[in-house]
């Protein structure tokens, strides 16, 4: 697996094959909206993306593609978990960390887009560089890619609203909350083990995360496992019944039940569904 991958054409036609589902993020990935605009849901929380915004995706985060103008265009850096260690990135960003993932959309003035946008033009060529395997172009590439990153740290740090909200209780609670059930919803699905983890009663936490994420503490929970389960359906040759042992479930039956309380259809519809969704658009394409 490569470290890091840079591309400067991710438009429409390749964000579409993440807009039908959900997908765990186990890389972090900066991009730069450099036109157009997107709708997207980062960690099941919505946001609007427009040209010269910076998008963030933190490893382990949640991702889904809802709505894409024509014209988006993005530029593209993604780095493996692995890798981001070995820049110290997370470890420099320890105090602004839970910013970034309450706020994975950064807008950038016109002047600080274009740098970023040369920067990764530059990032570009020394990775099609890089393919002949010469230390310095290796090395260049990480001090480019170091610039971006420590770049990106200083302009989270100067939203000063989003620094002093994080040491409000609720958002601490929330926040903290959302990372656990990112961790443990495979074998957690029940709301007292957060509560218990996060040392608050049961109604004052159902309450806080209420207000704070605009969901109970187990609709935030369930929209995660559905999410995955979904992820799965789609893109896996899983059984269902493996699906449901991966996602914590020892019973098939109450698995199946359950994915059809939150979606509406079984595991086995929802799959259906989307073989035919596929052989529609392969006979409209052929009919054009």
């Amino acid at each position: 697996m490569n470290s890091f991958i840079v591309k400067n054409n991710i438009d429409k036609n390749y964000l579409n094959k993440y807009s039908l589902y959900p997908k765990k993020i186990h890389a972090g990935i900066f991009m730069l909206c450099v036109k157009g605009n997107a709708v997207v849901s980062i960690n099941l929380r919505q946001h609007n993306v427009k040209e010269n915004d910076f998008i963030v995706l933190l490893p382990d985060s949640i991702a889904h593609v809802l709505s894409l103008s024509d014209d988006v265009l993005f530029y593209y850096v993604g780095v493996s978990k692995e890798h981001l260690t070995n820049l110290d990135f997370i470890k420099s960003t320890i105090n602004i960390y839970p910013i970034m993932i309450d706020h994975p959309v950064l807008p950038m003035d016109a002047p600080i887009a274009q740098l970023y946008k040369e920067g990764y033009l530059l990032l570009n060529k020394a990775s099609a560089l890089s393919k002949n395997c010469i230390s310095h172009n290796k090395e260049l590439i990480v001090a480019l890619l170091t610039i971006i990153l420590q770049g990106t740290t200083e302009l989270y740090a100067q939203h000063k609203e989003w620094v002093n909200c994080q040491h409000n209780r609720t958002y601490e609670l929330s926040r903290k909350f959302i990372q656990l059930v990112i961790d443990n919803y495979k074998e957690q699905h029940k709301v007292s083990f957060y509560a218990t983890q996060l040392n608050v009663s049961l109604p004052h936490f159902s309450t806080t995360v209420k207000k704070s994420v605009g969901m109970t503490p187990l609709e935030f929970i369930s929209s995660v496992i559905t999410m995955d389960a979904k992820a799965r359906l789609k893109s896996t040759d899983m059984s269902v019944k493996e699906i449901a042992f991966t996602l914590g479930f020892s019973n098939l039956s109450f698995f199946n039940k359950y994915f059809r309380q939150h979606t509406g259809m079984t595991p086995q519809e929802f799959r259906k569904s989307l073989i035919d969704h596929r052989t529609n658009n392969s006979s409209d394409e052929l009919e054009d």
